[in-house]
């Protein structure tokens, strides 16, 4: 039980990092949107408080990213061999191990600021938006 539900937090996690990057990327302010972000119903209570942290850029471990790595790695061994697909866990999972290259103890909401620099590397959102305009 314990894994099925940390797969449901994990990917709440990954779900809420994409969404801030999504935002920032679209010129949103960072805070406000975290704010906001906070006060929906689609944010489940356990992780109300990782975006008060992440405002704060504040992801020291409650919940280490590590441990949050060992069970993504439990869940799709469980899954591959019951022969359940579980191709977002295996994505979240790869966010995570991307974050975990930093290799310090941090919090498994780390994965918001990884999700950040990811959208950072790419084209700023207003040469995307030229392009697409001109039919590219």
């Amino acid at each position: 039980m314990k894994l099925a539900v940390n797969l449901m937090l994990g990917l709440g996690m990954q779900a809420i990092a994409e969404s801030v990057a999504f935002a920032r990327k679209s010129g949103l302010e960072r805070d406000r949107f975290l704010e906001v972000l906070s006060q929906t119903a689609v944010i489940p209570p356990a992780l109300v408080g990782k975006l008060e942290r992440a405002a704060r850029n504040d992801y020291s471990p409650q919940f280490p990213l590590r441990l949050m790595n060992k069970d993504f790695r439990l869940i799709l061994e469980a899954a591959a061999a019951t022969w359940v697909p579980l191709p977002a866990t295996a994505a979240a999972f790869q966010v995570n191990i991307a974050e975990s290259a930093n290799e310090a103890e941090e919090d498994f909401s780390a994965v918001i600021r990884q999700m950040e620099k990811l959208a950072r590397s790419h084209a700023p959102i207003e040469a995307w938006r030229s392009a697409t305009a001109a039919g590219r």
